[in-house]
């Protein structure tokens, strides 16, 4: 029989298939045959006409249309035994539409309430525990149960009862979304939001304003929600429908430390301080012993959770006044995140500027709070400062510039608090401190081969200045009137703020504008003013500083020195001279400094001779 020649064909023969290449899939018309059109054109018209016959037959009709779901249910059995694929799940959708629409229409007894639409959910589970291939009986009854909580809404009370009931179908839809096959869970997911945000919005309201047990008993459901929610991101067959990473994480975090938050904000001692602990304790432990995969997933959730519960304490124990409380909230915040930082070192540059920024906080509230008085909270802030710089040189550089910032911060405050005191004396002195530690911090930096120099000239600016202001502070409360006493202060100010480059670099820049705002007040002074002392004072420090000069062999102090000797005695001499003498002694200066500049750069008609001219 193999060797006998086969007939010819009464017709063309087909194709011949292409060579064999990657295998691509097919798009989706491409894959539908004839009969499975004619599957869904037939249940489209099942469904249409279900769904018209009660509107227009009334109650007759409506049990006509259940009884045609049973015997199109008993087609697709009849197709599931034949192996039937597509006959038995057409036959299945057109079954549970038809049922639904049964469920949903004519009068009462079946229509007004969520029995019916569970009654159709039970059988429909039935079928399908028994024939469990079709998608259609599942759908159906995550659609019954939805249309039985939709017809609930109205039977329950306002407040626990209703939120409770939309965050059992939130919590519904989400366990079918876990559990269900690719496109079931994608719909169960996509048709759970509204009853999600509805059920979270009750929830965390009701968590808020009810008394008792209710309001644990909303915010623990809301919680469970939100763990629900969290459990789906690792789903991977509704990942696309989820967004960002983080996204699902954050939300999730977000709406459970909104429920515990809500749950405790009453006005009681202890529930807000304990809120505010207990979202600190979260982030700290999530971040110090979650690894792995999960710590992507727990600890974005963790970190929302725990930062919505901080901010509701705080918040609310700012507005209620109660210092104290926050005081301890802010010192008990700041342990755990040190231990973060002494624990996990990718944390350290988020978690030591946050111990030590609730530290500074906790200073600043307890001057209201009667704990601390101004001057004690300004010498606990400049001690943070002190000690920010102290430990600075041992730390990691992505640690050492939060760190350094929050430092910076406790220092302006330090002074701020003083300064509103009105305690200027304590101004000055914390001035001075600062500075003194700010100089050395400089001078540190400018030792340490990989100093980095930029900070170093920032920090020398920094710290000279605040001398300089320290000095002015306590001339203003002596009420000194001399021009030294803000002039000398500046200069050396000019000269501290240059560092290492008074010792090392050119004196021109490092010692020039010190020099220039010592001398010329002085001078100006010394000619002006009357008096026979300062002129020969100024002149004895203007010799002191051409000596040394020359001593050293730097340039600056030599030519300032030199100049103001000549401009107080020139200036001494054109007052003491009569009018006109004066006037002769100007104008031959002026004629003087111009024909030498001229010889040194000649015009037109300067470099001709007198023989030359006309």
């Amino acid at each position: 029989m193999t060797g006998t020649p086969r007939p010819a064909l009464p017709y063309a023969g087909p194709p011949a298939p292409p060579a064999p290449g990657p295998r691509t899939a097919a798009p989706v018309p491409s894959r539908l045959r004839p009969p499975q059109v004619l599957l869904g054109v037939g249940v489209v018209l099942l469904v249409a006409a279900g769904l018209a016959g009660p509107s227009l037959a009334g109650g007759a009709a409506r049990i006509g249309v259940l009884l045609l779901a049973l015997v199109v249910g008993c087609a697709s059995a009849w197709a599931a035994r034949a192996r039937l694929r597509s006959t038995e799940e057409a036959c299945a959708a057109a079954a549970a539409a038809l049922a639904l629409a049964g469920a949903a229409s004519g009068d009462r007894p079946l229509e007004g309430g969520p029995v019916p639409a569970l009654l159709v959910a039970a059988v429909l589970l039935g079928v399908r525990v028994l024939f469990p291939r079709p998608l259609s009986w599942p759908l159906a009854v995550w659609a019954a149960l939805q249309v039985a909580a939709l017809r609930s809404l109205d039977l329950v009370a306002a407040g626990v009862p209703r939120a409770t009931l939309l965050l059992a179908v939130a919590l519904t839809g989400l366990a079918v979304a876990l559990t269900a096959r690719r496109p079931l869970a994608r719909v169960a997911l996509v048709s759970t939001a509204p009853w999600l945000v509805a059920g979270v919005g009750g929830g965390l309201v009701t968590a808020a304003t009810a008394a008792g047990p209710a309001r644990w008993l909303s915010a623990g459901l809301t919680v469970v929600t939100a763990g629900a929610l969290l459990l789906v991101r690792l789903r991977p067959a509704v990942e696309p429908l989820l967004g960002r990473p983080r996204a699902v994480p954050v939300v999730s975090g977000l709406v459970a430390g909104g429920a515990v938050g809500a749950a405790l904000s009453t006005d009681g001692p202890v529930p807000l301080p304990l809120a505010g602990w207990s979202g600190v304790l979260l982030v700290s432990l999530a971040a110090t012993f979650v690894t792995g995969w999960r710590r992507g997933l727990l600890l974005p959730a963790a970190t929302a959770a725990g930062s919505v519960l901080v901010v509701l304490a705080v918040t609310q124990l700012v507005a209620a006044a109660r210092w104290q409380a926050l005081v301890v909230l802010l010192v008990l915040t700041a342990l755990p995140a040190a231990g973060v930082a002494a624990v996990r070192r990718d944390e350290r540059p988020q978690a030591v500027p946050a111990a030590e920024g609730c530290l500074a906080a906790a200073a600043l509230v307890a001057v209201p709070a009667g704990l601390l008085t101004p001057s004690a909270a300004a010498v606990a802030l400049t001690g943070l400062y002190a000690l920010t710089l102290a430990v600075r040189p041992g730390m990691a550089a992505d640690v050492r510039g939060p760190t350094g910032t929050v430092g910076a911060v406790c220092a302006g405050a330090a002074l701020a608090v003083v300064a509103v005191d009105a305690a200027w004396v304590a101004l000055a002195v914390h001035l001075a401190v600062q500075g003194v530690l700010t100089c050395g911090w400089a001078a540190l930096l400018s030792r340490v081969p990989d100093g980095d120099p930029h900070e170093a000239a920032a920090a020398w600016r920094t710290g000279a200045a605040e001398l300089v202001a320290a000095a002015w502070t306590v001339a203003a409360l002596d009420g000194a009137t001399v021009v030294e006493a803000w002039s000398l202060p500046a200069a050396a100010g000019l000269w501290l703020a240059a560092g290492p480059r008074l010792l090392d670099g050119p004196s021109g820049p490092a010692w020039g504008p010190g020099l220039v705002v010592a001398a010329v007040p002085s001078t100006v002074a010394a000619v002006v003013a009357p008096g026979a002392l300062r002129p020969v004072l100024v002149l004895l420090v203007a010799a002191a500083v051409m000596a040394l000069g020359a001593r050293t062999a730097v340039r600056a102090p030599l030519l300032a020195g030199a100049v103001t000797a000549v401009t107080l005695t020139a200036g001494l001499a054109v007052l003491a001279l009569p009018l006109p003498l004066t006037g002769a002694l100007v104008v031959g200066a002026a004629l003087l400094a111009v024909g030498a500049r001229r010889e040194l750069r000649p015009v037109a008609g300067f470099g001709a001779r007198l023989s030359e001219m006309r």
